[in-house]
This record gives structure tokens, sequence and C-alpha cells, in this order.
């Protein structure tokens, strides 16, 4: 029987990436509004640019590395000077991160045993001389610890936001996921390490929502954690396309090269359900809009690189970011890859990742993902992957301030909810950003 070609090792099974569940689509955008609104603020995004030099520019169409997979969207210092915080800015939050990252990393490999504090004592630390970093998903903290730090994977389940934090005597590491707060004490050192760190940035009037609901009302509304910043949202619109695999044969080729199968295209046939593909026993099943469907026979899946006899939640990590970037490298264009989720089932690892364009977290379809995994035993056994091709119009839309958007929101149901600026796509020709909110 035919066998693919050896594959990159991938991480271990376990997992399966949460899915962002939206309790609304709330576009909450009125253009002609906004663009009033909008005519008496001044950017300021120049200004929050000028601390840190431009980020270095490469050609180089290969997958990012993998600790670039768990960039936040979200990032905030605060030092002994007040808040600088960013968010929905690649090149800010980037360069914020690289700075920061390492640090999150140490307190990751080095945390000792966890514990459950309260939201009292979580914003308590929130407001000492620390980082913090909100994701998109809930990347599995194995994997935050292996690719950030180096560190071993002691730490379980995933987390919303992570907080590296000096209480006058600890560095503690903390981290959130839903209404779960938890914290563990690091040997990350405060004199001469973090403090250094943190004293390089400036406070930008960045604001969490819920400092800011004391003066304002309004803002009680969103989630606490929403960062206001001091700059007007102004998203680029992108273009959007999918590939075709049953019309482009070139496609289909390319792709199946990615995927190492050795069969081609000449053992395809049409069902139902597209054009389906043998390798051996494996199946493939590919559509006229960029959706790839595989699932492995009795011969055998991708391999898995895995110190033990069952793969690791990093392990699993890390072989699905493998093959995501090998199968998918051809077709994102502007668009990245981030690691959501890694959530073990009883039938493996389901490893998740969605797109992110310049930034801003990006909504594909009904699921939200851009590719899913799951890693069974030693194998990639099953996955699907969502292309989509993002390319930069030249045009840039016009959003609402988090205030407007949470007046909207009010005026609404009143329920409130999680404001994220983020691109819905829905297979359109382009793709453009908008304020959703998540259930609360």
């Amino acid at each position: 029987m035919a066998r693919r070609n050896k594959v990159p090792q991938v991480p271990r099974p376990r997992g399966k990436g949460r899915l962002i569940e939206l309790g609304k689509d709330v576009l909450i955008v009125a253009l002609a509004c906004s663009a009033l609104f909008l005519a008496g603020q001044t950017p300021m995004v120049n200004e929050l640019r000028g601390w840190m030099a431009e980020p270095v520019q490469t050609n180089q169409p290969q997958s990012r590395q993998p600790e670039e997979a768990l960039e936040p969207y979200l990032l905030a210092v605060r030092n002994e000077r007040g808040l600088y915080g960013v968010a929905y800015d690649e090149d800010l939050v980037g360069k914020a991160f690289q700075l920061t990252a390492s640090l999150l990393g140490e307190g990751l490999a080095t945390a000792g045993t966890a514990e459950k504090i309260t939201e009292g004592r979580w914003r308590t630390l929130l407001e000492m001389p620390g980082v913090y970093c909100a994701f998109q998903g809930r990347p599995p903290l194995a994997a935050l610890s292996a690719w950030l730090g180096g560190g071993p994977e002691t730490l379980a389940g995933g987390a919303q936001a992570a907080l590296l934090a000096w209480d006058g005597s600890t560095v503690w590491l903390c981290w959130r996921d839903g209404g779960d707060y938890q914290a563990a004490r690091t040997q990350v050192a405060w004199t001469g390490h973090l403090e250094d760190v943190l004293d390089e940035f400036n406070p930008n009037g960045a604001g969490f929502a819920y400092a800011l609901a004391e003066s304002d009302g309004t803002y009680a509304v969103l989630d606490p954690y929403v960062m206001v910043s001091m700059a007007t949202p102004q998203p680029i619109v992108y273009s959007a396309s999918s590939p075709d695999f049953v019309g482009d044969a070139e496609a289909l080729d390319q792709l199946l090269g990615y995927l190492g199968f050795q069969s081609g295209g000449d053992s395809a046939y049409m069902t139902a359900e597209g054009l389906t593909i043998s390798e051996g026993t494996g199946r493939l099943r590919v559509s006229q809009t960029g959706t790839v469907v595989y699932h492995a026979g009795e011969d055998g899946g991708y391999p898995v690189a895995s110190a033990g006899s069952e793969p690791t939640c990093e392990e699993a990590a890390l072989a699905a970011w493998d093959l995501a970037n090998q199968a998918m490298s051809g077709w994102k264009g502007e668009g990245a890859l981030v690691l959501t989720g890694a959530e073990a089932r009883a039938e493996g690892w389901v490893v998740s990742f969605h797109y992110r364009l310049d930034g801003l977290p990006v909504l594909v379809g009904g699921s939200g993902w851009a590719a899913q995994f799951l890693v069974k035993g030693n194998e990639i056994t099953d996955f699907t992957l969502n292309l989509r091709s993002y390319s930069n119009s030249g045009a840039t839309s016009v959003v609402p301030r988090e205030l407007l958007a949470a007046a909207a929101l009010v005026a609404l149901d009143g329920q409130g909810g999680r404001l994220t600026l983020c691109y819905s796509d829905a297979n359109a020709a382009t793709v453009t950003a908008g304020w959703v909110a998540e259930s609360p």
C-alpha cells in the first residue's frame, strides 16, 4: 500500500482546542456615527510606536516559530510609573511580547504548586508590577511552558490569560480560565531581572474596564479585563479567497505534495461530500471552498515524536503545529496561525488553531477555527483544515471605540459580555473587522 512521505514529527495526543463560543454576533458598527466620533479623536498610533524600533521585515514564506503561535492579542505591563497596554496591533503587541515572553516562560518553568485564588486576589495582583497577557482561545499551559521557557510540562489545563506579578516579596504566576483563577509561586528574580524589563515600558493611558468603571458606569457592562486604549481602532480590510481543489488540478497537486501523498490526483474520485483521494487505507476529502478533511486508515497516520508510549500535551500540540504549517503554508497569505487549544478527550488530544490578521482574531465559519487535529496514540489520525488566503486590500474600516460599543451593547439587551474586536470570515471575498460579544 502506498504510504505518505515522512512528515515532521508532531506533538502528542490529548487535546482539544476549545472553540470560541460567541453568545451573539453583535456588530455594533454605525459607520456614519462612528466616522463623526472618530473625527474628534487624536490618532496616537505613531506616538505609541515611538518607544520601540521598527520590526525586522522578512520575505520568508515559511511557518512562524512555535513561540509565535502563542502570541497574545493583548499585553499590559505595569511598573511604578503606571500601565502600558496594547491590543489588536501585531507590531506593538509583538514587540512587547518579544521583551516579556522569556519572563513568562521562566515563570511557567519554575512555577510551584498551583492554588486557587479569588477574583479579588487576582485583581490585587493585577495592580502590582508585572506582565499580563490575554490569549486567543485557551492555549495549554504545557505548550506555553515548553515553547516559551523550555520548562517541564507540570501545569495542566489552558489559560485565557496569564499574569506574572510581584507582590513585594514573591513573583507569582497567575492564570485565568473563565471564572477560575489560580496562582503559583515562581523563582523569577525581581531585582535586576523582572524589574529591569518592566522599566522599559512607559504608561500610555490604557486601562482595564473594571478600573474605568469606577468613574464611568458604562464600562461595567464589559468584561472587567477588556483593555481600553487611547487609540481608535482602524482595522485593515482584507481580500479573502479559498483554493478550489476540485476544479484546480495544480492546487490539488500542491496540497498533496505538502501532505506527502504519493498517489497524486490520479486516484481522486467524486462523492457526495466532495473530491476524495485514497492513500493506502487513508482518505483525504477536499472541496471547492478550501476545506480539507483527512482520516487515517489501518496503515496509520502522521507520526508524532514522543518520548513515551503516549504523547504529552506539548508533543501533541507541536506535531499538529508542524503539520498545519506544512499543509497550509501555500494559502495563508497574510494570515498567521495561533494555537488556541489542546484538550484531552477519550479518543486522544484535540488540537485547534485559529487565524489572526494584523493582531486581530479571525473566526472562520461556524466553528471559528482554521484547523483542528486529532492526535491518537503516537499519530495524527484525523484533521480538518479551512484554507483561506488573506491579502491587504489597501483599505481600512471604521469601528467605534469601546465605550460606544459598550453603550450599544447595553441598549441591545443589557446582558453584557466580553467585547472582542475580530474578523468574521463567512467565506466572502472580503473580511472586515467589527465588535462581537462573547457570552459573559
